[in-house]
């Protein structure tokens, strides 16, 4: 705890510009931007002013530093240096970030569930907004998914789903939690939101956000069946993974227009007539990703030249540029950083998991899962946004868990 005003004006300031982040997060890239300046001058402040002299844990946070690192490193091979110099601006979060929440995890292990819970308001707030939307313009919205439109988001559709998906499972977490928590409503509030958000996904009707909620349900379903050793209740687990998406689709009509949609774009795909199709041109993106990879397998093609060669692929093949890079983050990183590059974003997402081992709490785990997932069907990490998303809650969790941990569970079933 911080003793002095000055001190205390640092973490009440990093407070202001954590909420100021999450805003952006939902809305703009500009105020993003914003937050995550406020953050690193508020943790440096707070460095310069508090001193604090305990090193431990400190290459826990230096990981995500790595996917900096490299992308330098692939730029070096690559031809198209404004290309490369824009990623270098998306990366460069990964440098400064870990260092600001290093600087500051003390102040951050006491809001941990304040800022899980601030996330989940905001995410509420901006999902009411848009139902209230669709659901005033409720045929408009349809006639729009049926063409392959989706419902209006204040950032990516795919993103925000993504964020949709982890704010449904660390409510339920939060539901369940037997710790103190800080006073934001009762732990019915959070099983509510949790429930609200989850038939908006529905609603949403992103297959990425869905399918994320859906494949870390069962992963980290099946984490608590194994640790309590109530393995009956992998079948209830089992026939409820199953059967609530098939009455989602039966019920839900933007979820079954789109449904629909994607049958017909498959459709188009396979008869040859899949460009200028959303799911078409995402397998088209797969192709080109690992014909580049095949051709380069060590270094890749280097990160700024890799949309050239995307163009060249659907060029030759299809007679068409698409502007596509792979759909897919492993697939992305394989082809313009090769092997080496995933190696090392391997390590630097499972490094701080294997550092963190029995520490590991379900908060930091569902961020995994959720990457990782999203990860097979986005290039998740390539994404202002998503890269945004991604450190917060990463570095939060690694300052909470290296400071506050003691060898207990957060939830039980």
């Amino acid at each position: 705890m911080v003793d002095n005003k000055v001190g205390y004006l640092w973490t009440f300031s990093f407070d202001v510009f954590v909420l100021v982040y999450f805003i952006g997060l939902l809305c703009s890239k500009a105020i993003l931007g914003i937050g995550m300046a406020g953050l690193t001058i508020t943790a440096l402040g707070y460095y310069l002013t508090v001193r604090p002299t305990d090193t431990k844990d400190i290459r826990v946070f230096l990981f995500p530093i790595l996917i900096f690192l490299i992308t330098i490193i692939s730029g070096l091979i690559s031809e198209d240096k404004d290309t490369w110099m824009t990623f270098l601006s998306k990366k460069a979060p990964f440098l400064f970030l870990p260092l600001a929440f290093y600087a500051i995890r003390d102040h951050v292990r006491l809001r941990f569930f304040h800022y899980l819970q601030w996330f989940v308001g905001l995410i509420t707030l901006v999902s009411s907004g848009i139902l209230a939307n669709y659901l005033m313009n409720v045929e408009t919205a349809n006639k729009a998914i049926v063409k392959g439109q989706s419902l209006f988001t204040p950032i990516d559709h795919t993103e925000f789903s993504i964020f949709v998906s982890f704010a449904i499972l660390i409510s339920i977490f939060l539901f369940r939690e037997q710790r103190r928590l800080p006073k934001f409503g009762t732990r019915s509030t959070k099983l509510l939101l949790a429930l609200f958000l989850f038939v908006f996904l529905h609603i949403l009707a992103v297959r990425s956000g869905l399918a994320v909620l859906y494949i870390s349900a069962l992963f980290l379903g099946g984490w608590q069946i194994i640790s309590a050793r109530k393995f009956t209740l992998f079948i209830p687990l089992l026939i409820g993974l199953i059967v609530i998406p098939l009455l989602s689709i039966q019920l839900v009509p933007s979820l079954k227009k789109k449904i629909d949609y994607v049958k017909y774009d498959l459709h188009r795909y396979r008869t040859g007539q899949g460009v200028d199709y959303s799911d078409s041109e995402r397998i088209y993106s797969l192709q080109a990703g690992w014909k580049i990879f095949t051709a380069n397998k060590v270094i890749g093609d280097g990160i700024g030249d890799l949309k050239k060669s995307c163009n060249n692929y659907y060029q030759k093949n299809l007679d068409k540029s698409l502007g596509h890079y792979p759909h897919n983050q492993y697939l992305f990183t394989l082809a313009a950083m090769g092997l080496i590059g995933f190696i090392v974003y391997f390590i630097s997402i499972a490094g701080p998991v294997i550092l963190l081992g029995r520490r590991m709490d379900y908060y930091y785990s569902a961020l995994i899962a959720v990457v990782l997932i999203s990860g097979m069907v986005e290039n998740t990490l390539e994404r202002t946004f998503s890269i945004g998303f991604y450190l917060f809650f990463a570095l939060v969790s690694i300052s909470y868990l290296t400071t506050e941990w003691a060898p207990r569970k957060s939830s039980s079933l």
